[in-house]
This record gives structure tokens, C-alpha cells and sequence, in this order.
């Protein structure tokens, strides 16, 4: 017997934040601006992603990075953030071997810093202002990419 709840799947898109395997992808998220960081937690998990951790700047993502490498699948960081900025953040994590795939979210910066930065290993550089579908489209991109 059919209960009132039985709608018929509209959306039979399975979230781009789970691995074939079911389980989710798992992300750091580094923004110094409190706003953009809560944004970007609340789209990525609207999609299925799992978030580590969230932090302020480079150096507290890189501790905790350090001790959780194995299990994290993508970061996303700002470029200009106080204590430890992306670029640095992106050179530390070069030197110890980067596993997981490294986004830039940031603001607009010279077309010879972006080609730097995806030199040195970033895997994507999505421009400022924060909008959800550009966002969860090239995470999921650079995801795939191998």
C-alpha cells in the first residue's frame, strides 16, 4: 500500500559530492572571511560532500592537514588570508607531497599569479563572488581529473 509520501523522484541525480562507492568525498575548506567559509560549508554538504574541517588561514589547515592527509580528497583555499596565505599554503603542502586536489576560491589576481599557482600543483582557480553552481561544477571537475 502506497503511503502519501510516496512522490515520485523528480531529481534521480545522485549528489556529486559521494564517490561511486557511496561514501562521501572529503574536503578542508580554507577562508579567512567568516561568511564565505560558512557559504561554502553549507553548498558543499547541500551536495553530499564531507567537511573536515574549516579554517582561517593556511597554517591551521596545514596542522591539520599533516595529521589527516590520507582521508582528505579536495581543498578549497582563499589566496589573501592572514597568518599563512594560499600561495604559501599551496608551496608547503608541494613540499610534503600533496595527495588531495587543491582549489583556489578567491578574488581576482594577475593571469600570471593563477598559472603560477596551477603550476605549483593547484588543481583550479574559481573567481569571487561565491556561486553554488559554479562552484559544486568545477569542484567536481577537478575531482574527476586525475
Amino acid at each position: 500500500m502506497k503511503s502519501a509520501h510516496d512522490f515520485p523522484n523528480l531529481n534521480p541525480k545522485n549528489p556529486d559530492g559521494v564517490k561511486p562507492n557511496g561514501k562521501p568525498y572529503q574536503l578542508i575548506i580554507v577562508e579567512d572571511k567568516d561568511f564565505h567559509r560558512k557559504q561554502l560549508v553549507q553548498i558543499l554538504e547541500s551536495e553530499g560532500y564531507r567537511i573536515l574541517g574549516a579554517f582561517q588561514n593556511g597554517k591551521e589547515a596545514l596542522s591539520f592537514y599533516e595529521k589527516n592527509k590520507n582521508d582528505v580528497d579536495l581543498i578549497t583555499t582563499n589566496l589573501d588570508m592572514p597568518v599563512m596565505d594560499g600561495y604559501s599554503f599551496l608551496f608547503e603542502l608541494s613540499q610534503k607531497e600533496l595527495k588531495a586536489k587543491l582549489v583556489f576560491i578567491s578574488e581576482e589576481t594577475t593571469k600570471g599569479v593563477v598559472q603560477d599557482l596551477l603550476k605549483m600543483g593547484a588543481a583550479d582557480f574559481i573567481l569571487k563572488p561565491i556561486q553554488r553552481g559554479r562552484v559544486l561544477e568545477r569542484i567536481k571537475l577537478a575531482l574527476q581529473r586525475k
